[in-house]
């Protein structure tokens, strides 16, 4: 067996490896769907009585 023909199959095995273990540790198609952004006109998380910097 020559070198090429070595590194051809641990190229395949560590691919296959990874493919693999991808799809078998990703939680992206089972877990819970991402709760919706708020956007840009979403209210100030702190109440208006907070002094500011500008003041």
């Amino acid at each position: 067996m020559d070198a090429r023909a070595r590194l051809w199959r641990l190229g395949v095995g560590l691919l296959t490896c990874m493919f693999v273990a991808g799809f078998a540790g990703c939680d992206a198609f089972t877990g819970p769907p991402a709760p919706e952004w708020p956007g840009p006109h979403a209210p100030y998380p702190f109440p208006n009585d907070v002094p500011h910097r500008t003041r």
